[in-house]
This record gives structure tokens, sequence and C-alpha cells, in this order.
């Protein structure tokens, strides 16, 4: 075969690359555009925490709670139990007396912002941001649960912020995207390491955060979040892991409360 003809080949066959990357990322970010949280939603959320402070067992916390949610029109709102609220005093009741004393509720309702929160009930935005900047650095398809799925690798660029604060030598993020049959994801996994320095403290971050996705309606929702965090500096290290369960609950028809 003629060089002429085999670098025309080669040429063709990296175009069609690029063509089919560009329209897996557009097809992605139209689906996303289009699930939008139309009809209202409820849902209880059931979230549980396990702390690990270095390698002292005694240090172990866990954390187990239960909150509502309603999305609607008017925004989102989340209600807390008297009990879960009673709980949370308790501990800090304690702590207030004995600062050692943990407090892994009051802990945890911390992290339950609407930051947090509203990802939940709207995934689809948060994706869209998530992808924004990103390079789509490869896609196959696999078996993903058991299904045919399409996998779209997304590298994310380290923040210029971190570099200012600590010497770099090591860092990994990504964002993985599985997408079903129909186009609409099915999880999507952030990965993120960072090894560092800084002056002659040594720094070590790795998170991974896994969300188990569905269409409700026009919505798409987070089933169930994951989240696996370890860290080290000095030497001396720690982890956590974060599970967040949503229930959604059976639409009332509308005229029928009351």
């Amino acid at each position: 075969m003629p060089l002429r003809v085999l670098c025309s080949l080669v040429l063709a066959g990296l175009s069609l690359t690029s063509v089919a990357r560009a329209d897996a990322l557009s097809d992605l970010r139209a689906t996303l555009g289009r699930l939008q949280p139309v009809q209202p939603l409820a849902a209880t959320l059931s979230v549980t925490s396990t702390v690990h402070d270095g390698d002292d067992a005694s240090k172990t916390t866990h954390a187990q709670l239960q909150v509502s949610l309603t999305s609607d029109g008017d925004g989102l709102h989340v209600g807390y139990s008297p009990a879960l609220l009673r709980r949370s005093a308790q501990e800090a009741a304690v702590n207030a007396k004995n600062k050692d004393a943990p407090t892994p509720i009051e802990d945890l309702l911390g992290k339950l912002s609407p930051v947090s929160l509203q990802p939940m009930v709207d995934f689809a935005p948060v994706l869209l941001r998530q992808i924004d900047g990103d390079k789509l650095a490869s896609q196959r398809d696999e078996v993903h649960d058991g299904k045919p799925a399409h996998l779209l690798l997304f590298d994310v660029p380290l923040p210029a912020s971190a570099s200012k604060q600590m010497t770099i030598k090591k860092y990994t993020g990504q964002v993985r995207v599985w997408l079903g049959a129909d186009g609409v994801p099915l999880e999507v996994q952030n990965v993120v390491l960072v090894k560092g320095r800084k002056l002659l403290i040594s720094i070590e971050v790795n998170t991974t955060t896994s969300y188990k996705l569905e269409t409700m309606g026009s919505r798409l929702v987070v089933l169930s979040r994951r989240t696996e965090e370890s860290h080290s500096v000095f030497g001396s290290g720690g982890s956590s892991v974060t599970d967040a369960v949503l229930t959604p609950l059976p639409a009332v028809p509308a005229g029928a409360a009351g």
C-alpha cells in the first residue's frame, strides 16, 4: 500500500474518532439539558457514616440518620424530625462537658447542606457543570450491572489554586459516566488523588464518590451516593465512608390532600 494512502487512512481514522467523541459529548449535554425537574418530588434520605481517626479503633465513630426532602416549584425543603434534633442536642451537651466526646450525629448533620442535598433530587445540572471544561479522554462500550452501557472517561484538570497551596507530586482527577442504551446516565464516579508536600509535611488525599442514577418523570435523581475518603498528613491518617440512599415517596394526586 502506498505511504500516501496509508497516511490518508490513519488521518481519516483519527478524524472519525474525534467526531465520535464530539458527538458523544454533545449527545450527553443535550440529554442532560432535557432532564428538568418539572414534577414535584418527595423522598426520604437515609445517611450513614463511618469515620476512622488513624489506626486507633477506639476513635472510630458511626452515625446514622434520616431526613425528608421535598423538591418543587418553591425550591428544596429539608425536614428534620424532633427525635433527630434531640439526639444532636444530647451529643452537643455531652461534648460541652467533655471535649473529647464524639459528636457523630452533629458532624453528619453539618455535611447535609443544600449544596450536598440538592444534587440528590436534581443531578442533571450538576453533571453538566462537572464535565464543563473537562477533556473527554476516552470512551468504550462495556457491561454495567449486567446490561450494555457506554463509558465516557473525562480528565479533570488540577485547580490552579492547588499548586499554590503545596508542591504537587502526583495528581489524578477523573469523571466516569456510564450511559444506558437511551443515552441517559446510569452512574457517575468522581475520583481525585492528590499527593504533595508543603514545607516538610507530606500530604495525600484520595476521594472517590459514586452516584447511582435513575430518571423519575423528567428529572435525574441520585438513588444512592457513596463517598470514600482517605487522607494522610505527615504520616498520620484517617478515612471515612458516607452512604446516602434516596427513597422516593409515592406522588400524592392533586386534590387528594385534605
